[in-house]
C-alpha cells in the first residue's frame, strides 16, 4: 500500500515537472517567433535605409504602380513580396502559436498600412501572390474593409 502511494506522488512530482517544462518550451517558441518577426522587420527597414533609391522606389509604388516602368514594377513587386511573406509568417504563427498579445489586430495594421496605398492595391490586381489560402482570405477581407470605409467598390 505504501509502495503503490509513494508511485503515485513520483508520477505526479513528473507530470508536474513535465508539465513546467512544456510550458518553458511553448513560451521559448513564441518568443523565438516574435523575434524572428521583429528581425525580418527590422532586416526590411535596414534595406531601406542603407538603399535610399530602394526607399524612394517603395514610396513612389505605394503611390502609384501603375506609374512605375517595367524594372521598377519588377523590384517593387519584390519589395511587396518580401513584406507580405513576412507579414503572412507572423500572420500564420499567431493563428499556430498565438505569440502577439495583440491577436491579429498587429499584423492586420501591417497589411492596411500597405493597402491603403493605391500602388499596393494596383500591384495586388495585377500580381498573383503564392500565399497560403487563410492569409489570402486575411488580405482580402481587410482590403475590403478598407475599400469599404474610402466608398471604393469591392475589386
Amino acid at each position: 500500500m505504501v509502495a503503490i502511494f509513494v508511485s503515485l506522488v513520483y508520477v505526479a512530482i513528473q507530470i508536474r515537472q513535465n508539465t513546467k517544462q512544456m510550458s518553458r518550451a511553448v513560451r521559448s517558441a513564441e518568443l523565438a517567433a516574435f523575434e524572428r518577426n521583429i528581425e525580418h522587420g527590422n532586416a526590411f527597414r535596414e534595406l531601406l535605409i542603407l538603399h535610399p533609391d530602394l526607399a524612394e522606389l517603395f514610396l513612389k509604388g505605394l503611390k502609384s504602380f501603375c506609374g512605375l516602368r517595367g524594372a521598377e514594377k519588377f523590384r517593387f513587386g519584390f519589395l511587396l513580396r518580401s513584406t507580405f511573406s513576412s507579414t503572412q509568417g507572423s500572420y500564420i504563427r499567431q493563428l499556430s502559436v498565438r505569440h502577439d498579445p495583440q491577436g491579429l489586430d498587429g499584423i492586420g495594421g501591417v497589411v492596411d498600412s500597405i493597402l491603403v496605398n493605391p500602388g499596393a492595391r494596383e500591384w495586388l490586381e495585377r500580381a498573383e501572390p503564392d500565399w497560403r489560402p487563410e492569409f489570402r482570405e486575411f488580405v482580402a477581407e481587410r482590403l475590403a474593409a478598407i475599400q469599404q470605409k474610402a466608398g471604393e467598390s469591392p475589386t
